[in-house]
C-alpha cells in the first residue's frame, strides 16, 4: 500500500501591504491620562503670566457673567473705580481674553442702561480693549449684530461731551467688525451719522456726528448705495464744508478730521474731486492752527491721508501741502514732534509720487530753497548724546543718538541736494553751512554742517566746474578736524571717506596729504575708539583712492603702519578689525618698502592675537587675523609660505570653523577668503591638507537658508548675501583644488559634482553662476585623474547634460550665455569621453536653441518689434557664442556628428534669407562655412540660398555677415561645381567690391576680424581662379590676385593661396606670368616677402619650390623685407 505524504502546510497570511514610510516596530500602546497632562502643563506654559486662567478664572466668570443680572458686573467695575485694585483690573482683562462674547455682550447691556458717567468712562474703556483685542480673539457674528443697538441706543442717550471721543471709538470699532461680518454692515449707524447728527440743529449731535465719521472705518464705502446713490456723499461733504467755516473752534477741529476721513473715503467711491475743495481747507487750517498737540495731531491725520493716496487726491497739490509743512517747521517754538509730523508728511507724499515732489524741487526759487535748506539743518541737529555711541564694538552704536527726527531732517537734504539746480543749491549750501553752522558754539549743528558736507560730495560734485566749491568744503573739514568734540570729528570722518571719490579735487592742493597728517595724529593720540576708528578708515580711503605715489612716501608710510600696529594690541575689537583693513591695503600700495621693514613684525602681530590665549578673542578677528598673515604672505612675501606654517594656518582655520555658530556668516566668509588665498598660493602643496578642509567646502557649498525671497526691505537679506558668498566661494575653492590636485581630489570627484549639480538649480544667480563655472574644471580634472574611461565618461555625461539641461532652464541671460561657452570649453577639453548618445543630445539641444531663434525671427516679422520675444534670451548677444559652439562641436566630432548635420542645416537654412537681420546672416553663414567643407555632399539642395545670401551681404556691405561671406564664396568655389559655375564672374565682382572698401566694416568689427576676411576673400579669388577660370576673365582676375598677395593674417588661407601661386610657377601657367612675363617681377617680389617672414606661410613643398624659384631668379641676396 503505497504511504500517504502528509499534507502541505498552510501558505503564511499575507501581511497587507505596508506603507513604505511607517516604521517596522510598532509604537508602544499611548498614555492619553499623560498626554492630556502634558497638553495641559503646554498650554500652561504658553498662557500670559500677567492674567489668570482655568479654574481660577472661572469663579469670577460665574458671578459676572452667568447671572441674568447687570448688578455683579456693576459693582465689580464700581468696587475698582473706587479703590482701583489690580487684581480687579486682572479680572477684567482675564475675561476680555478668555469671554470676549458674553463680556462685551454684557459690558454693551450695562451701558445701555445709563449708570454713573465713571462707569460709562469704565466700560467704553473695557468694550475698546475688547473690540481692538477682537481682532486677536474670536467674536462671533450673532454677538457682533447683538452688540449695535445697545451701543448705538448708548450713543444716542449720552450728553457728556467728555465721553464722546471714547464712545465714539468703541462704536468706530463695533462699525469696522460689522462691515468685515459677512452678514453685512450697519445701515443705522450711517443713517444715524449723515440724516441724525449732521443735518440736526444741536452742537453735542454735531460732534457726534464729526467723530463718529473720523471713527468710521474705510469699509463703510461698500455701501455705495447709501453713500452715492441716495446722496449721502455729497450730503455730507456739504455738511463738512459749512463746520470748517464754522466759528466754532472746537466744531472746526472735528470738521477738519472728518474731512480726511471722507477723502480717503472718496478714493473707493471715485470721488477724489472733494479734495480739490477741501485740501485747501484743512491746509488753512494747519496754517491758522497755534495749539501745539493739536497741530501735531492734524499733520499725522494728513500723513495718514498721504499714506493711502493713490495719486488722485494729492494731485497738483504738491506745491501747496509743502509749504505748508515748511511754514510748520519754520515755526521758532516748534516742538521736534511737530516738525518731525510735517517733514514726515512730505517724505509720505514723496514715497507717492516722488515725480511730482522732485519735478517742485527743481522750480524752488533761490528764497525757497534757502527756507527749505535751514528746516533740514534744524531737523539734523536733533541728535542727542547716547553711552552707546561710545561702545564702538556693539553693532547698535552705529546708529546711537540718531534721531527719527534727524533722519527726516538728512532725507530733505537729500531731496534738495539730488532734484534742486545744483548751480543754486551747492554754492547757497556752501555759504549757508560756512556762516552759520560750521562755526557755531553748538556741537550739534557743526555736526550737521559735517554731513551736509559729505552729502553734498557724494551728489553734487561731477563736473569740473565745481572745483572753486570743492576746495571751499576741504577747508572746512581740514579746520573741522581739530574739533574738540568727538562726534563733530566722527562726522568729519565720514565726510572725508566721501571726498576720496574725487582724487583730483583732493590733490589739487595737496589735501590728501594734509588730511593725513592729521588723521595720523588722531589714531595716535585721540581717546575715543570710536573715533579712532574711523579715523583708520578714512586713512585706507585716502590711501586707496589716490594711490602710493601720491601720498605714501617712507615717512608717512612709516608712521601710518606704526600707528596700525599698535591699533593690533588695543583692547576694542574694532579698532584691530579696521587696523588689520588698512594694513592689507597699504601693503600692496608699497610692497618692497613693507616687506623690508614691516613684514615680520606685522605677522608676529597677528600671530598674537589668533594664540593669545589670555584675552580669548572673539573668532571674527581670529579669523581676519589669520586672512590677513595669508593675504600678506600672497601679496607681500613673495607667497614664502613654510610648509609647518600653511599647515599650522589651515589647522587654525578648521579650528575656527568648528567653533561657529550656524548665523556667524560673516566669520565663515573670512575663513573661506583665507582658504582660498591658501589654496591659490603656487608654493603652497595642497595635497597636505586638501582632505582635512574636503568637509569645511562641502557643508559651505549647500546654502542653509531660503534664497528664494528676495527682498530688500527684510531685516534677513544682509544674511543671505553672506550666504551666497560662502557658497559661492565654497564653490570656487573647491573647483580649484579640482585643478590643482586631480589625484586628490579624485576621491570627492563623485560627491562634489553632484553637490554642483544641484546647485545649478539654485534661486541664488551667484550660486548657480559658481557651480556652472566649477562643473568644466571638474571635467578636466577627471580627464588627467587615474579613474577609468569608463567612469570619465560617465562623469562627463553626467556634467555635460547636466549643463544642457540648466541652459534650457535658465532665465538670466547672462548665464545662458555663460552656458554656450561652457559647453564649447567642455568638448574642447574633453571630447574623447563623449558617448554618442550624450553627442545627440547635444546636437538636440543645439538644434532647439536654433528653433528658438526662428520662433523669435518669425514673431519679430509679424509684429515688426521685439516685444514677443523672452527678454531671458537675448537673440543678438547669444548669435557669436551658439556659432562658436556649432563651429567647435562639427570640427571636433566630425563624422561622429553626420547623423545631425541634416537637421541642423535645415534650422539654419532659415537664415539664409535677404530679409535676415545682419547678426542672424552672418551666423548662418558661418554655420555653413564651417559644415561644408566636412560634408561636401550636402552643399547642393543649399547652394543657392547660400551663395546668394553670401553675395547680398558683400553687395549691401552688412557689418558682421560680409566677414563670413567672403569665405562662403570660396567653399562653394570648391564644392559648388557646375552650380557655382554659372555665378563665378559675379563672385568675382563682389569679391572686388569687398577688397576695394576694406574700411567700411572696421566701424563695427574688430580690425583683426576685417584683415582676416581681407585675407579670405584674396584667397576665395584664387579659389575662383582656380577652379572655374574658364568663366571669368582669367589673366586680368589672376594679374589682380598676385597684386595681393602675399598674406599675412589668416593662416590656413594663407597657406592655401601661397601653394596654388607655387603650383602656378611650378607649371608656367601663362596668365599667372603674363604676355612675355610681364609679371614675374612681380612674383618674385611677392615670392621673396614670402620667404623673409618667420612664419613662411605654406606647406613645407611649397615653401622649398620657392626657394628654388628664387634660387633661379637671383636668389635673396639683398632683399629687405
Amino acid at each position: 500500500m503505497a504511504s500517504t505524504s502528509p499534507p502541505p502546510p498552510p501558505p503564511p497570511t499575507e501581511s497587507p501591504i505596508r506603507d513604505p514610510h511607517e516604521p517596522e516596530i510598532n509604537s508602544t500602546q499611548r498614555n492619553y491620562l499623560e498626554e492630556i497632562v502634558y497638553k495641559r502643563r503646554r498650554i500652561e506654559e504658553s498662557q500670559d503670566k500677567s492674567l489668570i486662567h482655568g479654574f481660577q478664572l472661572q469663579q469670577h466668570a460665574a458671578k459676572i457673567l452667568e447671572s441674568n443680572g447687570l448688578s455683579s458686573l456693576q459693582e465689580a467695575i464700581d468696587e475698582y473705580i473706587q479703590f482701583k485694585k489690580q487684581t480687579s483690573f486682572t479680572v477684567f482683562k482675564s475675561l476680555a481674553l478668555h469671554y470676549p462674547n458674553a463680556f462685551s455682550f454684557k459690558l454693551a447691556k450695562l451701558l445701555e442702561v445709563h449708570p454713573s458717567i465713571q462707569t460709562r468712562a469704565e466700560t467704553v474703556s473695557l468694550l475698546v480693549h475688547i473690540l481692538t483685542e477682537g481682532i486677536n480673539n474670536s467674536m462671533s457674528s450673532s454677538i457682533i449684530i447683538e452688540l449695535k443697538n445697545p451701543m448705538l441706543h448708548s450713543l444716542k442717550l449720552e450728553s457728556e461731551e467728555s465721553m464722546l471721543p471714547s464712545l465714539c471709538e468703541a462704536v468706530g470699532l463695533l462699525a469696522d467688525r460689522c462691515f468685515q461680518s459677512p452678514l453685512g454692515g450697519w445701515e443705522e449707524l450711517l443713517d444715524y451719522v449723515c440724516v441724525e447728527c449732521l443735518s440736526g440743529e444741536s452742537k453735542l449731535n454735531h460732534m457726534k456726528g464729526l467723530m463718529l465719521l473720523t471713527e468710521l472705518p474705510v469699509t463703510v464705502v461698500q455701501n455705495r448705495e447709501f453713500w452715492l446713490n441716495e446722496g449721502n456723499f455729497d450730503l455730507v461733504f456739504t455738511h463738512l464744508l459749512n463746520f470748517n467755516f464754522s466759528m466754532d473752534d472746537e466744531l472746526k477741529a472735528l470738521a477738519y478730521n472728518a474731512s480726511i476721513s471722507l477723502m480717503i473715503f472718496s478714493k473707493d467711491l471715485q470721488r477724489t474731486q472733494v479734495s480739490d475743495t477741501l485740501l485747501p481747507i484743512l491746509l488753512s487750517f494747519i496754517d491758522e492752527q497755534g495749539e501745539e498737540q493739536v497741530l501735531v495731531n492734524s499733520v499725522n491725520r494728513l500723513s495718514d491721508l498721504a499714506s493711502v493716496d493713490d495719486g488722485n487726491i494729492f494731485l497738483g497739490k504738491h506745491y501747496e501741502v509743502f509749504w505748508c509743512m515748511i511754514r510748520v517747521a519754520e515755526k521758532e517754538d516748534a516742538s521736534k514732534d511737530l516738525r518731525s509730523a510735517a517733514i514726515n508728511l512730505i517724505k509720505e507724499l514723496d514715497a507717492a509720487n516722488a515725480n511730482a515732489i522732485e519735478t517742485m524741487i527743481e522750480n524752488l526759487s533761490s528764497e525757497e530753497l534757502k527756507r527749505t535748506l535751514e528746516v533740514s539743518m534744524i531737523m539734523m541737529t536733533y541728535v542727542v548724546e547716547h553711552d552707546l555711541w561710545y561702545e564702538v564694538d556693539n553693532k547698535d552704536c552705529v546708529r546711537a543718538g540718531m534721531t527719527d527726527a534727524f533722519s527726516l531732517g538728512s532725507f530733505l537734504f537729500n531731496c534738495l541736494s539730488l532734484d534742486s539746480d545744483e548751480n543754486v543749491f551747492v554754492p547757497m549750501a556752501i555759504e549757508m553751512i560756512t556762516m552759520k553752522y560750521a562755526s557755531d558754539i553748538d556741537w550739534r549743528l557743526r555736526n550737521a554742517a559735517m554731513f551736509a558736507i559729505g552729502w553734498i560730495a557724494n551728489k553734487n560734485f561731477k563736473g569740473k566746474m565745481m572745483i572753486q566749491h570743492y576746495e571751499h568744503l576741504l577747508n572746512l573739514v581740514l579746520k573741522s578736524m581739530d574739533d574738540l568734540n568727538h562726534r563733530v570729528l566722527w562726522a568729519t570722518m565720514h565726510t572725508i571717506r566721501l571726498l576720496c571719490e574725487y582724487k583730483e579735487f583732493l590733490m589739487h592742493a595737496q589735501y590728501h596729504k594734509k588730511f593725513l597728517a592729521k588723521l595720523v595724529r588722531v589714531v595716535r593720540c585721540h581717546l575715543c575708539a570710536r573715533v579712532q576708528a574711523y579715523a583708520v578708515i578714512a586713512i585706507r580711503c585716502l590711501v586707496t583712492k589716490c594711490g602710493i605715489d601720491k601720498i605714501l612716501t617712507i615717512t608717512f608710510g612709516e608712521q601710518i603702519v606704526q600707528s596700525l600696529l599698535v591699533l593690533l594690541k588695543h583692547e576694542k575689537q574694532k579698532l584691530q578689525e579696521e587696523a588689520i583693513d588698512t594694513l592689507k591695503s597699504i601693503s600692496v600700495l608699497m610692497p618692497e618698502y613693507f616687506r623690508q621693514n614691516h613684514l615680520d613684525t606685522a605677522m608676529e602681530a597677528l600671530k598674537v592675537i589668533v594664540s593669545d590665549k589670555n584675552r580669548l578673542p572673539k573668532l571674527f578677528l581670529r579669523a581676519k587675523c589669520l586672512e590677513c598673515m595669508v593675504f600678506l604672505v600672497r601679496k607681500v612675501g613673495q607667497d614664502k609660505f613654510e610648509e609647518q606654517e600653511v599647515v599650522q594656518v589651515v589647522e587654525s582655520l578648521i579650528s575656527l570653523e568648528g567653533k561657529l555658530r550656524s548665523t556667524a556668516c560673516l566669520t565663515k566668509c573670512v575663513i573661506l577668503k583665507a582658504l582660498d588665498q591658501i589654496c591659490r598660493c603656487p608654493r603652497v602643496d595642497i595635497n597636505k591638507f586638501i582632505n582635512k578642509i574636503m568637509p569645511m567646502l562641502l557643508e559651505s557649498a549647500l546654502p542653509h537658508i531660503d534664497l528664494t525671497v528676495d527682498n530688500p526691505k527684510d531685516d534677513s537679506s544682509e544674511d543671505k548675501h553672506l550666504v551666497e558668498t560662502i557658497s559661492t566661494r565654497a564653490c570656487n575653492t573647491l573647483s580649484y583644488c579640482a585643478i590643482r590636485s586631480s589625484l586628490n581630489f579624485s576621491p570627492h570627484i563623485g560627491l562634489v559634482t553632484q553637490m554642483f549639480i544641484r546647485l545649478l538649480v539654485c534661486p541664488s544667480l551667484e550660486i548657480r553662476k559658481a557651480s556652472m563655472l566649477a562643473l568644466p574644471k571638474i571635467l578636466l580634472s577627471v580627464k588627467v585623474g587615474d579613474k577609468s574611461d569608463g567612469i570619465k565618461r560617465g562623469l562627463a555625461f553626467c556634467i555635460v547634460r547636466s549643463l544642457i539641461i540648466a541652459f534650457n532652464k535658465e532665465t538670466d541671460s547672462g548665464l545662458s550665455i555663460i552656458l554656450l561657452r561652457l559647453l564649447a570649453e567642455c568638448i574642447q577639453s574633453c571630447s574623447p569621453f563623449f558617448t554618442d548618445e550624450l553627442i545627440r543630445i547635444l546636437a538636440h539641444e543645439i538644434n532647439r536653441t536654433l528653433r528658438v531663434f526662428i520662433k523669435v525671427e518669425i514673431e519679430k516679422a509679424q509684429m515688426w518689434s521685439w516685444k514677443g520675444r523672452s527678454e531671458s534670451f537675448p537673440i543678438e548677444e547669444a548669435i557669436q557664442d551658439v556659432d562658436h559652439l556649432i563651429a567647435t562641436t562639427v570640427n571636433t566630432f566630425k563624422d561622429r556628428f553626420m547623423l545631425y548635420v541634416d537637421d541642423l542645416l535645415s534650422n539654419v537654412v532659415v537664415f539664409l534669407a535677404d530679409d535676415t537681420s545682419d547678426r542672424l546672416m552672418a551666423f548662418a553663414i558661418s554655420i555653413f562655412n564651417v559644415i561644408m567643407p566636412l560634408f561636401p555632399d550636402k552643399l547642393p539642395p543649399y547652394h543657392e540660398r547660400y551663395i546668394s545670401t553670401s553675395y547680398h551681404a558683400l553687395w549691401n556691405f552688412y557689418p558682421f555677415a560680409q566677414l563670413h561671406a567672403t569665405r562662403a564664396i570660396g567653399i562653394c568655389a570648391i564644392f559648388g561645381g557646375d552650380q557655382f559655375k554659372s555665378s563665378a564672374s559675379l563672385g568675382v565682382s563682389r569679391l572686388y567690391g569687398f577688397m576695394t572698401k576694406p574700411l567700411s566694416i572696421s566701424e563695427n568689427s574688430d580690425s583683426e576680424d576685417v584683415k582676416t576676411s581681407y585675407d579670405m576673400a584674396v584667397a576665395s579669388l584664387g579659389k575662383i581662379c582656380e577652379f572655374h577660370r574658364d568663366g571669368i576673365d582669367g589673366p586680368a582676375v589672376i594679374r589682380r590676385w598676385l597684386n595681393l598677395l602675399p598674406l599675412k593674417y589668416d593662416f590656413n588661407e594663407a597657406r592655401y593661396a601661397h601653394g596654388l601661386l607655387s603650383k602656378m610657377i611650378q607649371r608656367s601657367d601663362e596668365d599667372l606670368f603674363g604676355k612675355n612675363n610681364e609679371n614675374l617681377p612681380k612674383i618674385i617680389s611677392v615670392v621673396k616677402e614670402i620667404l623673409s617672414t618667420p612664419d613662411r606661410l605654406g606647406t613645407e613643398e611649397a615653401i622649398n619650390q620657392m626657394i628654388d624659384f628664387i634660387d633661379q631668379h637671383g636668389g635673396m641676396e639683398g632683399y629687405k623685407s
